[in-house]
């Protein structure tokens, strides 16, 4: 293997924990943002953005 064949390879494992690590972290969270289809937005705690 080449340097740059360890560098890619280097960058797709490193994607790969960061994508696992958000999954992991957000794994209970049901909201997606669209709020007008979904049947809990009457009790969404959701914040507004100013």
């Amino acid at each position: 293997m080449s340097p740059v064949d360890l560098i890619v390879l280097l960058i797709v494992a490193l994607l790969f924990f960061f994508a696992a690590r958000y999954s992991w972290r957000h794994r209970n969270h049901s909201c997606g943002g669209d709020c007008s289809a979904c049947p809990y937005h009457q009790n969404c705690d959701k914040k507004e953005k100013k």
